[in-house]
C-alpha cells in the first residue's frame, strides 16, 4: 500500500503532460491553418452585388467612380467593350473586382445628375441588377452625349438637356418596373449614397480612383483605350 501513492503521482504527471502536448499541438494546427488559408475580402466589400470574381480571391481591385464623371466612363466603357477578355483576366489572375459608386460630383459641385444616377443605380442593385444597369447607363451616356462631344470632358459642352426620367428609362430598358420606380421616386437609397461617398472622399483623389492591391492611382484620359486599362490592371499585379 505504501508504494501506490508514488505510482499514482507518476501517472497523473504523465497524463497532464500528454494533455499539455495535445493542447499545444491543437494551437499549432490552428496557427498554421490561419497562415496558409486565403484571406477573405467579404468584410471589406461594400456590396457583393457590385463585384466580379471570387470573394476569396488572392487579389482585390477597387474602382471608385461616379456615372457623371466622363473619365470614369471611358475606363468602364473600355472594360464593357472587352467584357469577355476582362472576365477571363479576372479569372486567370484570381481577382475580386469591386465598383464603388458614389455621387462625388454632386458633393463637390452640386451636380444633380450625379446623385440622380447613383440613386437609380443603387435602386437597381437592390434588385441584384447593378451590372445590367451600370452597363446600360454607360451605353446610354455614350450614345446620347459623350459620342457627340457633350459632357465628354471638362472642356466639352456640358449636358443640359437630360430628361427628368432619364435614369428611370435606363431601368426600364433592362426590364425593371414598379419596385425600381418607387425606389427612385421616393429617394430610398440616398442615405446610403451619402454614407458611401463620405467613406470614399478621404481615400480618393478625384474620380476615378483605383486601389488595385498595393497599386493606387486616380484619373484617366478620355483618349485612352483598352491598352491603358490593361496597364492599370497589370500594375495591380506588379506587372510592367
Amino acid at each position: 500500500m505504501e508504494n501506490q501513492t508514488p505510482i499514482k503521482d507518476n501517472k497523473g504527471r504523465i497524463w497532464r503532460t500528454i494533455a499539455a502536448i495535445a493542447v499545444a499541438a491543437l494551437f499549432l494546427v490552428i496557427i498554421i491553418a490561419s497562415l496558409t488559408s486565403k484571406p477573405s475580402h467579404s468584410d471589406k466589400v461594400w456590396d457583393e452585388r457590385t463585384t466580379i470574381g471570387n470573394l476569396e480571391a488572392k487579389n482585390y481591385y477597387i474602382m471608385y467612380t461616379d456615372l457623371m464623371c466622363p473619365y470614369c466612363d471611358v475606363f468602364s466603357r473600355e472594360i464593357l467593350n472587352h467584357w469577355e477578355e476582362f472576365e477571363q483576366y479576372i479569372a486567370d489572375n484570381d481577382i475580386l473586382f469591386e465598383i464603388r459608386l458614389t455621387d462625388y460630383l454632386y458633393e463637390g459641385s452640386n451636380h444633380q445628375a450625379s446623385r440622380d444616377s447613383a440613386e437609380a443605380a443603387y435602386c437597381a442593385t437592390r434588385e441584384d441588377r447593378f451590372w445590367d444597369y451600370y452597363h446600360e447607363a454607360l451605353t446610354s451616356l455614350w450614345d446620347d452625349y459623350h459620342s457627340k462631344g457633350i459632357g465628354s470632358s471638362k472642356t466639352a459642352t456640358p449636358i443640359k438637356d437630360m430628361p427628368d426620367d432619364y435614369w428611370l428609362q435606363i431601368g426600364h430598358e433592362i426590364g425593371l418596373g414598379d419596385t425600381f420606380d418607387n425606389c427612385v421616386n421616393n429617394h430610398e437609397t440616398v442615405d446610403l449614397i451619402v454614407e458611401n461617398t463620405q467613406r470614399a472622399v478621404p481615400v480618393t483623389e478625384g474620380m476615378p480612383s483605383f486601389k488595385f492591391n498595393r497599386f493606387t492611382t486616380s484619373g484617366f484620359d478620355n483618349n485612352w483605350g483598352w491598352d491603358y486599362v490593361k496597364a492599370y490592371l497589370d500594375a495591380g499585379l506588379g506587372k510592367k
